[in-house]
């Protein structure tokens, strides 16, 4: 089974940035970038931010 972007997302965001994972979380059943930079930004801008560049390092694999 195919993980979701979401879940991609979170494993990256664990493992680059393990203290900051909890604030850049997202609900692991997304799988769009628009629906996770949206929630994240949300937050923060500056929270935001990092997820853009999470999810640039999340998909450039794929």
């Amino acid at each position: 089974m195919s993980s979701t972007l979401a879940e991609r997302y979170n494993l990256e965001a664990t493992r680059l940035m393990p203290h900051m994972a909890g604030d850049l979380q997202v609900e692991p059943t997304i799988n769009t970038a628009s629906e996770i930079d949206e929630i994240v930004f949300r937050r923060s801008e500056y929270l935001g931010g990092m997820a853009a560049v999470l999810l640039a390092l999340t998909t450039r694999d794929n």
